[in-house]
C-alpha cells in the first residue's frame, strides 16, 4: 500500500479531505493525535510538545534544547505510524519528516486567505475581523516554525507531490484525486523501501528512548540501525549509563539486536580533550528533512580512511 502525509493551511479543509479520505479506504488517520501520543509516549506535558511544533518560536525557544527533545519525540511517532503503512497523517511535519520516503505521497491542501476566513467565521462564529486576524496568525506561527525548525519555506511547491486548491476542489473530489493518485506505481512500497523505512523507525525511537530517559540525555549518543539491529556509539560518563543506554534500547519493539559501542569516558575534563563534548540532546537529535540529516547529525566523527555508506 502506501502512506499520505498532508500539510494544510487553517480552514483549508486538509483535515476533513484527509479523515475522508482514511475513512475510504481503510486505513489509519491521525493529525492531533500526534501531538498527545508523543508527549504520552516520553512523559512530556501536551502543552509543550504543542507548542515546540505548532506555535511560532519565541526568542527563548531558540537557546532551549527541550524543543529539539519534543521534535525528537514527534519524528519518532510519525515514523512509527508511518512503517506500519496504511495511515494518513494531517501536519505534525509530516510532509517534511516523510520527504525522503519514495511511497509517501505528500499533499498540500490550501485556498485563498478570504475564503479560509470566511469557514473560520461561520465556524467558529468570529467576526469578520476576528477570523482574517486568525488565519493570518495561525499562517504565520507555522511559516515560523517550519522556518526555525528546519530551514524551510513551507508553501515551497517541490515539497509536495500533489496541491490541492479547495476553493475550486471539493473535498470529496480531492479525495477521489487521491485515491487515483496512489494507483500510480510509482508509489508502490518495495521490500527493500519497506525495511529502509523499518529501520528509521527504529532509530528515531531509540534516539527519543534516550532523549527521555534522565540518565541518557545529557549524553552524546550516536545511533545506526541495520536490519532491526541498533549500533550505539559515542561516550558517556559511567558504566552504568553505558548499561541503561542499551536497556532502554533493547526495550523497543521491533530492535532484534543492541551493538553497543559507547565508550566509558570519566569527566568532562577528559571529553573536552578528546573533542567529543557536545550537548547531548543536539548531537542526539534525529532531525527531520531526510536520513542524509540524522546521518550527518547521529553519528561520531569516522576515522580517516573509512569510507562507509
Amino acid at each position: 500500500m502506501s502512506i499520505v502525509a498532508i500539510s494544510e493551511t487553517v480552514g483549508s479543509g486538509g483535515t476533513e479531505i484527509g479523515r475522508t479520505l482514511a475513512g475510504a479506504l481503510g486505513w489509519e488517520f491521525a493529525d492531533r493525535e500526534i501531538i498527545t501520543k508523543a508527549a504520552e509516549s516520553f512523559g512530556e506535558g501536551v502543552m509543550d510538545v504543542r507548542h515546540a511544533i505548532e506555535e511560532r518560536p519565541t526568542l527563548w525557544d531558540r537557546f532551549r534544547q527541550s524543543q529539539r527533545r519534543y521534535m525528537t519525540y514527534v519524528e519518532a511517532i510519525v515514523l512509527e505510524m508511518a512503517a506500519r503503512d496504511r495511515v494518513v497523517l494531517v501536519g505534525r511535519a509530516s510532509t517534511v519528516i516523510l520527504g525522503d520516503v519514495a511511497y509517501a505521497l505528500r499533499v498540500r491542501v490550501i485556498a485563498p486567505e478570504e475564503v479560509r476566513a470566511e469557514r473560520i467565521e461561520r465556524e467558529q462564529g468570529l467576526t469578520a475581523e476576528a477570523a482574517r486576524d486568525y488565519v493570518r496568525d495561525a499562517d504565520r506561527d507555522l511559516a515560523a516554525r517550519v522556518r526555525f525548525l528546519y530551514h524551510l519555506d513551507w508553501d515551497a511547491p517541490l515539497l509536495y507531490d500533489v496541491v490541492i486548491n479547495t476553493e475550486r476542489t471539493s473535498a470529496m473530489r480531492a479525495v477521489a484525486m487521491l485515491r487515483e493518485r496512489l494507483l500510480d506505481d510509482r508509489l508502490a512500497p518495495t521490500e527493500a523501501s519497506r525495511r529502509a523505512l523499518g529501520d528509521r523507525s527504529l532509530g528515531a525511537q531509540a534516539r527519543a528512548a534516550l532523549q527521555a530517559n534522565q540518565a541518557t540525555r545529557p549524553r552524546a549518543i550516536g545511533v545506526r540501525v541495520a536490519d532491526g539491529s541498533v549500533e550505539l556509539s559515542g561516550h558517556v560518563e559511567t558504566e552504568a549509563e553505558r548499561r541503561t543506554a542499551e536497556d532502554v534500547v533493547a526495550r523497543i519493539s521491533g530492535v532484534t539486536g543492541v551493538r553497543n559501542e559507547l565508550a566509558v569516558v570519566t569527566g568532562r575534563e577528559n571529553l573536552l580533550a578528546h573533542g567529543q563534548f557536545r550537548h547531548g540532546e543536539e548531537r542526539s537529535w534525529g532531525g527531520y528533512g531526510g536520513g542524509s540529516y540524522e546521518r550527518e547529525h547521529s553519528e561520531p566523527p569516522r576515522p580517516e580512511g573509512d569510507r562507509r555508506p
